[in-house]
């Protein structure tokens, strides 16, 4: 029996009277990988952002395992350490080697011991190629190499879903290949994903759903083959005609 990990009702945003997310409702399931796409300004980040309340909604419920986390009652804190975040531009500690900044928060946290989080980071490391950049700093790494420590310093924390905004936009072209395929591994290991991205070739590959989102309202909800291949809605076919 499937189980939802979120399910966001009637969800509204808006910045100074504009509503950037207009009314939208869905559900994540636990091991879905589902990618939100669309043209740009069509609320995409912000409909992310919101899941784990980085922006706080104007109106509408996000619950998350079966608990409102709208609601003013819960910790913040505690819902983030099951909800990881990688974001367009890394957002790694500089003043910090590559193996802190994966341990700093499951140690912050308590939810693992210094040895724990250390042993964590260097299988990590190993597990994509990088161990030896354990001791580099930020500023030492290519922007592929930067964007996988990102993902596997959210995976450090045993996150029940992961977010994705635009992972590969600020990379180099050459780059983007790396991020991917470390994604396309997250995926096949049963992670619950929601991805944000223009990378519409991978949506088709690996994502188990497709929302594709304009004015801030999801128009089309369904498999890559329905929403990407074969879509029936004109504005959704208009802008794959053009993208593809």
């Amino acid at each position: 029996m499937s189980e939802a990990v979120f399910e966001v009702r009637n969800l509204v945003k808006q910045f100074d009277g504009h509503a950037a997310v207009n009314n939208v409702s869905t559900q994540i399931e636990r091991g879905e990988v589902v990618f939100v796409v669309g043209p740009s300004g069509s609320g995409k980040s912000t409909f992310l952002r919101c899941l784990n309340l980085l922006e706080t909604p104007t109106s509408g419920s996000i619950v998350f395992k079966h608990q409102n986390v709208t609601a003013h009652e819960i910790s913040l804190n505690k819902f983030r350490q099951q909800v990881g975040m990688v974001f367009q531009h890394f957002n790694l500690f500089n003043n910090l080697t590559v193996h802190d900044n994966i341990t700093l928060a499951p140690v912050i946290t308590r939810r693992m011991s210094k040895a724990e989080a250390s042993q964590k980071a260097d299988n990590l490391l190993m597990r994509i190629g990088l161990y030896d950049k354990r001791d580099a700093y930020p500023s030492q790494l290519s922007g592929g190499q930067k964007q996988r420590i990102a993902i596997i310093r959210a995976m450090a924390m045993n996150p029940d879903v992961i977010l994705f905004d635009e992972p590969t936009s600020a990379l180099d072209p050459e780059m983007v290949g790396e991020v991917l395929a470390l994604m396309k591994e997250l995926a096949e290991s049963g992670m619950t994903m929601v991805v944000v991205t223009h990378e519409i070739g991978f949506a088709s590959e690996v994502a188990d759903r497709v929302l594709f989102m304009d004015h801030g309202k999801i128009i089309m909800d369904g498999t890559p083959e329905e929403v990407i291949k074969n879509p029936a809605n004109v504005r959704v076919k208009e802008f794959f005609s053009k993208v593809l």
